[in-house]
């Protein structure tokens, strides 16, 4: 079972005897290893209601977890109370991939077999940001001295478990066509293990080649968190034009891999070792 945990604690399409919203907790971890289903009454709906159900939930499964991710910005201050209230960290964090999935399965085959089911929400767990703060360059002293664009195919990532890393997330792959090309970026750095914990910090979430309205400038940025977006890197056409195609070519592989496309630190990329890896995932 994954330590880390994700959550959502919102209402369905659904209306109960009343006519009221029936509002749903759903927690499991990262490998959906356990799921845990409880339904809130609309006049419930509370930090310590929640605080109750993360108790049980931590009672039931015999294991507190390190933290707990979520993404509903109306509901933040009720989650990180609820949290706070049952000894568990919570933040609030836009990689709750799993989360996403799991959701999108109970809106496809349970709600709508459920008495007072109202209508199919297509996008149940929206992460995108619409006001996302600006972006912010990464310290100076974890700057990389360069940057590398590589590719694997879905099936390298078969024993990525057993890779050696000091910091990193891997998200299941399983689903795709082995053959599918997930393109990556490597930062090769001295300082690569206070860059990896850095990075570790702000929960990564993907990685965008952003260009600007002029076409003359791109910038790498990580978006991480709740909101947040940070500068990897700015490139200056002509002077750094094959970096600026590199980009260009890493967002199209994106979309023919549903998104995924990964992260790595090391301080040489000749090394068997990551001080950090992540996959990552953009919503298409």
């Amino acid at each position: 079972m994954s330590n880390i945990w994700e959550l959502d604690y919102y209402s369905r399409p659904l209306l109960d005897a009343n006519n009221k919203k029936v509002w749903e907790l759903l927690i499991c971890d990262r490998d959906r290893s356990f799921e845990w289903v409880r339904e809130c009454p609309s006049t419930e709906v509370n930090s310590e209601w929640l605080a109750k159900q993360l108790t049980d939930c931590a009672n039931s499964t015999g294991q507190t977890p390190l933290k707990i991710r979520f993404f509903r910005p109306s509901m933040t201050n009720i989650i990180m109370r609820g949290c706070k209230l049952a000894g568990i960290t919570g933040q609030a964090s836009r990689r709750v991939f799993t989360m996403s999935v799991w959701l999108a399965e109970r809106m496809a085959s349970i709600y709508p077999n459920r008495d007072g089911f109202q209508a199919v929400d297509p996008n149940p767990l929206p992460l995108k940001v619409l006001a996302a703060q600006d972006p912010k360059p990464i310290p100076d002293a974890l700057m990389g001295e360069k940057w590398i664009s590589v590719s694997l195919k879905a099936r390298d990532f078969n024993d990525a478990n057993e890779w050696s890393m000091d910091f990193g997330e891997l998200l299941d792959i399983s689903y795709l066509d082995p053959e599918t090309i997930i393109s990556g970026l490597i930062i090769i750095s001295a300082r690569a293990a206070a860059l990896a914990a850095w990075m570790s910090g702000v929960d990564p979430v993907f990685i965008k080649f952003e260009r600007s309205l002029l076409g003359d400038r791109t910038q790498m940025q990580l978006e991480a968190s709740a909101d947040a977006r940070w500068i990897l890197a700015n490139l200056l056409a002509p002077k750094d034009q094959t970096a600026i195609a590199q980009g260009a070519a890493f967002e199209k592989s994106k979309q023919s891999s549903s998104g995924f496309h990964f992260l790595a630190v090391q301080t040489n990329p000749d090394l068997e070792h990551f001080a950090g890896f992540w996959m990552l995932k953009e919503v298409i």
